[in-house]
């Protein structure tokens, strides 16, 4: 049976992830080369089809209704052609986009004053403003505004700007271009996939022009609506409830802390947080509740219930993991009125394929990537799944109360074996928790959703308002419960099974064997249940070696926001806090939490800034430290002395030494400008201060001044000053260098042996 739309759809979808991993100079020979293996198919099967179509091989059997072989080949080889073809048109699409973007990518460290439009309130993360603009002018910083082909650009700054949505801005910023590292789901993908042509930071606070529009647009309309949705939702509840329903409902996970999304996170049910599928199944769903009350036409109920969903998209703001739970809803729902049957992995392949026309950018989408496979996972595997947990010996209640769970945990299983090679190379692993996280949390995140809906929607008229507290009131109890269970099952020890390397690679091999075992042997259920025996305990074992391998490994942490400069060293399950970097005071719990650290030995808080004490009490709290190391001259004040507990903080000048715990030691560099560690051999220099020159193994900084004398640095600024053989030069990149991409970490181990290997986590 031939599925044209889920084979045009992931051919699309493929053609474009390939464009996103290789960049866009492969793009042109790609789809060159697709375009040409499609018209050599097509003309192949005009070929046989002259020579041989009189043979009566092609036609169909009008006495049997059975069609030939031949004729079955023939048709498949029209859509193997068609399918190719339309890869080469998504190579196309992806060109042209990347076209766009590029002359504003290639303005990377120029200063020139912009005219803009406001397109939404801010983002506010990381103590930071990031802003939506539609640039419509440029121009020198003395010089007159030329006006320019209009495109996006995401301004960061650390105050917020007196505008609002829809109004125009007249500033000097410094554009700076996208990261190119990171592979296929790299700061620059992500950033075009949500949109952006380009980056930039407000160089200058002062004469900061803003012009009010008086017209008001769909568009000012819509961003009001949501910010009067958001605002509701600020007023009725507290702060860490409100953001997660703002995450949930608007697609704004500004207010999520960082604490709780790695939680989330760690557990495998990060899709709860964002605007996906899930929530366009669970909000149809409830509107079809409710109408089925009513006396009305199927076909007007299932375009009700359309026109809630594309409402719900506009709230949240198109997200491309949300459009494309949406598309492939309303293809069901426009099955259903005309009376056809609808096929999932058809009307999934429809919805794939209208939103890579619309985003050529979307194949480097990590969000729309795990949207798709796990929703492809539970297609093609929930079936089997629930077959064999739901089995045939329960009967009666036993029977009726299993079955809802059997089904939770075949859909959660089904997905994460749709997204493990996703789960695999980007996260090094796999959480262990997901099927009961799945279970414990996705029932209450329904009822949040109705809640949250209904309150929504009451808040937006001046009538219906009061009638919407009780909603949220409800939505507020959801929520904390959700975040105490994801804080509870968090606090678990081994909830993520590490593979990476060669364990990796033997475990997917094994499983991928006995996978195919398992098909093979047909319905011999014993057989088939020791197979599936053999894939958990390789699971397991995998997990087991892969850490006896790493034992004695020191790992360096970074995480990949440009305005942090935060490092944390790992081993064994303890850790130093060596660096709390500037803005992104949550980053440091988040690191402790992924790698599943258990204790800390040392905090060295060399910063003075609110933002860095703020994250070292959160960790003193949580965690606890044997040490807190600070400069000789430091105030440790009440947090601190509160947070410590009985723990006493070390003063040091520099040039002393500390020791972190057995074989691991640092001396604090002079000024306090950096701590520089022995680890099995190689010397790691961490600044804090301006660039020293000093000779090391591995450097983690973020000034721009420094002179890398390291075969392997790790940096989160525009550029760093390098040796290239010839005296200093400016060296954006570098050589041997790692360039983090921003929504992860970059992970540098050190082996028992000394070797030193990188990892990037998104």
């Amino acid at each position: 049976m031939v599925r044209p739309f889920a084979l045009l759809g992931f051919s699309a979808y493929g053609a474009l992830a390939l464009c996103a991993a290789l960049g866009p100079d492969a793009a042109r020979p790609l789809g060159f080369l697709c375009l040409g293996l499609a018209c050599a198919i097509a003309l192949g099967r005009a070929v046989l089809g002259f020579f041989w179509g009189r043979r009566g091989i092609w036609t169909e059997n009008e006495l049997s209704g059975e069609t030939p072989r031949a004729l079955s080949a023939f048709r498949s080889l029209f859509w193997a052609a068609a399918a190719i073809a339309l890869a080469g048109a998504a190579c196309v699409l992806y060109l042209l986009a990347w076209q766009q973007a590029a002359p504003w990518q290639g303005l990377d460290g120029e200063k020139l004053q912009v005219r803009a439009q406001v397109l939404d309130y801010p983002e506010e993360r990381y103590h930071r403003y990031y802003y939506k603009l539609r640039v419509e002018a440029l121009g020198q910083e003395e010089g007159a505004l030329e006006a320019v082909g209009p495109f996006t650009l995401r301004l960061s700054s650390t105050m917020p700007l007196a505008c609002d949505p829809y109004d125009r801005v007249e500033c000097l910023v410094t554009f700076r271009a996208f990261e190119e590292g990171g592979g296929l789901y790299s700061t620059r993908n992500a950033r075009l996939a949500d949109g952006f042509q380009a980056g930039a930071y407000l160089s200058q606070y002062e004469g900061i022009a803003v012009e009010r529009d008086s017209a008001v647009s769909p568009g000012e309309m819509l961003v009001q609506l949501r910010h009067q949705v958001g605002r509701a939702m600020d007023r009725l509840l507290p702060r860490r409830e409100a953001g997660l329903l703002r995450a949930m409902v608007l697609g704004d996970s500004g207010g999520v802390s960082e604490e709780d999304m790695g939680r989330f996170r760690q557990l495998g049910v990060s899709h709860i947080l964002v605007v996906s599928g899930l929530h366009m199944t669970i909000l149809a769903g409830f509107m079809q509740f409710l109408l089925c009350r009513f006396p009305i036409r199927k076909a007007v109920r299932n375009a009700l219930t359309a026109l809630v969903l594309v409402l719900f998209l506009a709230l949240s703001g198109f997200q491309p993991s949300a459009c494309r739970g949406a598309a492939m809803y309303g293809v069901l729902l426009l099955a259903d009125s005309t009376g056809r049957r609808a096929d999932s992995l058809n009307s999934l392949g429809l919805a794939v394929l209208l939103v890579c026309l619309f985003a050529p950018f979307s194949g480097g989408d990590l969000g729309f990537a795990l949207s798709v496979l796990a929703t492809l996972g539970i297609v093609v595997l929930y079936r089997p799944i629930y077959q064999v947990l739901a089995g045939k010996r329960l009967a009666g209640l036993a029977r009726r109360l299993w079955k809802p769970v059997a089904a939770s945990l075949a859909v959660t299983a089904a997905a994460l074996l749709g997204t493990f090679p996703v789960q695999l190379a980007v996260f090094g692993g796999l959480p262990l928790l997901t099927p009961l996280a799945n279970l414990l949390l996705v029932f209450p995140s329904t009822l949040l959703l109705y809640a949250s809906f209904c309150g929504a929607f009451l808040s937006l008229l001046p009538a219906t308002a009061p009638l919407a507290a009780p909603f949220v009131w409800a939505a507020g109890w959801l929520a904390r419960f959700l975040l105490g269970a994801a804080g509870f099952l968090a606090q678990w020890k081994g909830t993520f099974l590490p593979l990476t390397g060669e364990v990796a690679l033997a475990v997917v091999i094994g499983l991928l064997l006995l996978l195919m075992a398992a098909g093979l042997v047909g319905q011999d259920r014993p057989l088939r249940a020791v197979l599936g025996g053999c894939m958990a305990v390789l699971a397991v074992f995998g997990g087991v070696f892969q850490g006896w391998l790493t034992q004695g490994t020191v790992i360096f942490a970074a995480p990949a926001a440009e305005e942090s400069s935060c490092v944390v060293m790992i081993q064994d399950g303890k850790a130093a806090v060596l660096s709390f970097g500037g803005y992104r005071t949550g980053a440091v719990a988040e690191l402790l939490q992924r790698y599943r650290v258990t204790q800390v030995e040392a905090l060295c808080l060399p910063d003075r800034g609110p933002e860095a004490r703020e994250a070292a009490v959160q960790v003193l709290e949580e965690y606890g430290a044997k040490q807190l190391v600070l400069p000789g001259d430091a105030y440790v004040g009440r947090d601190l002395e509160l947070a410590l507990g009985d723990a006493l903080p070390v003063f040091l000048e520099g040039g002393d030494s500390v020791s972190l715990w057995a074989g691991v030691s640092a001396q604090v560099l002079p000024q306090w400008e950096g701590l520089l560690l022995s680890v099995h051999g190689v010397e790691v220099l961490v600044e804090w201060g301006p660039g020293q020159s000093r000779n090391c193994g591995l450097l983690f900084t973020n000034q721009p001044q420094t002179r890398v004398n390291a075969p392997l640095s790790v940096w989160q600024t525009d550029g760093i000053i390098g040796e290239n053989g010839q005296g200093l030069a400016f060296s954006p990149k570098g050589e041997g260098a790692v360039l983090p991409v921003e929504e992860g970490c970059a992970e540098v181990s050190v082996s028992p042996e000394g070797t030193v290997s990188v990892r990037r986590e998104g």
